[in-house]
């Protein structure tokens, strides 16, 4: 451990040191930088590949002018520069962590008080620790991501940004603790918001022998969604089953568990356990083969801010190929494919 401060150095020499031999950063911080150019500028020739943003995003907060900036400067330097990234939204976020990650795993981490800013980062009385024991990186991401919070589609974003500058434009600069302006709204459009008391599972629909084809459609309202002689005991009335087809393997929709499971009697079917669901997206099963989400690319597309299965931490979902009815999903991958769903519908729209 080292202590930081902002008097006889500075924070931002010191995240630009954790990232020399890492390639993906993450920056948890209330308030941002209203430009990154110059930071992304000191990035080049690191082989930083990911940025994961945790920040805040409150109604009728002034900070809402400045991070339109922030978020908008962040995401045109991320793919100028060819650097993935997400944003997550934590209203009840206070403290300030920089950790550099190389191949997934944690490098080295910074707790501060310092904001992600260029005063908090180089002019303001500040002061951090430096952490670089993988296993205390590993539990702090962890506790990071047990926490709740709102991971933003393209979408979402896009618009967020654009209400903000439509007020900016139309407003006259306000130094009050509240303005009127919300971006809650927006984030309120979509469909479900993933939480920890709901079991997320990925599930199949077809055989191999007869694979689910682009013809097929999975009902808008209630359909009936079946699983092997196995009972499915860890299914129960509330979880989510996001489906996809046998053959292409792209995502059908996803379903919340409204009765079930139970056996069907006297049939000869090899998936004899049933449940009910209902489409939480119909708009998105009604063409579901219209887009291009499949188990692979959803999979590709992911940031691996945690595993991607809830039982065995696994980082794929290769036991679909082996005949299993469905896998565990933690919520961060679950969260990612429904937002995935959400977004190409409204990409579409």
């Amino acid at each position: 451990m080292k202590l930081l401060n902002n008097i006889f150095s500075n924070h931002y020499i010191e995240v630009k040191k954790i990232l020399l031999n890492a390639d993906e950063l993450m920056i948890i911080s209330p308030f941002l930088m209203e430009s990154f150019d110059d930071f992304f500028r000191d990035l080049n020739g690191k082989n930083i590949r990911h940025i994961s943003l945790i920040t805040t995003l409150k109604d009728n907060s002034p900070d809402l002018l400045k991070k339109s900036n922030s978020l908008y400067s962040f995401g045109v330097n991320c793919q100028r520069n060819n650097i993935s990234f997400n944003v997550r939204i934590d209203n009840k976020l206070h403290g300030k962590i920089y950790v550099s990650l190389k191949s997934g795993v944690p490098v080295q981490g910074i707790i501060t008080s310092a904001n992600f800013t260029n005063s908090g980062l180089e002019t303001n009385h500040e002061w951090g620790v430096l952490v670089d024991d993988s296993n205390v990186l590993l539990k702090l991401i962890s506790e990071i991501n047990s926490v709740e919070s709102r991971v933003l589609t393209t979408t979402e974003l896009e618009e967020i940004i654009k209400k903000i500058d439509a007020f900016s434009k139309a407003t006259p600069v306000s130094k009050e603790p509240k303005i009127s302006l919300t971006v809650s709204d927006i984030l309120k459009k979509r469909k479900h918001t993933v939480t920890s008391d709901k079991r997320y599972f990925i599930k199949p629909v077809g055989v191999s022998d007869e694979p689910f084809s682009e013809q097929r459609r999975l009902s808008t309202n209630i359909q009936e969604l079946h699983f092997s002689k196995k009972k499915p005991t860890s299914v129960r009335a509330g979880d989510i089953l996001i489906c996809y087809g046998v053959g292409t393997t792209k995502l059908l929709g996803y379903f919340e568990v409204i009765e079930g499971p139970y056996y069907l009697e006297g049939t000869s079917s090899r998936w004899p356990w049933e449940v009910k669901g209902r489409n939480l997206c119909p708009a998105y099963s009604q063409r579901w083969n219209t887009f291009d989400n499949t188990i692979s690319s959803i999979q590709a597309s992911y940031d691996f801010i945690a595993p991607i299965t809830k039982n065995n931490k696994g980082k794929n979902l290769n036991g679909l190929m082996f005949g299993l009815d469905k896998i565990q999903l933690t919520e961060e991958f679950a969260s990612h494919v429904i937002n995935i769903i959400d977004a190409s519908v409204a990409d579409k729209a």
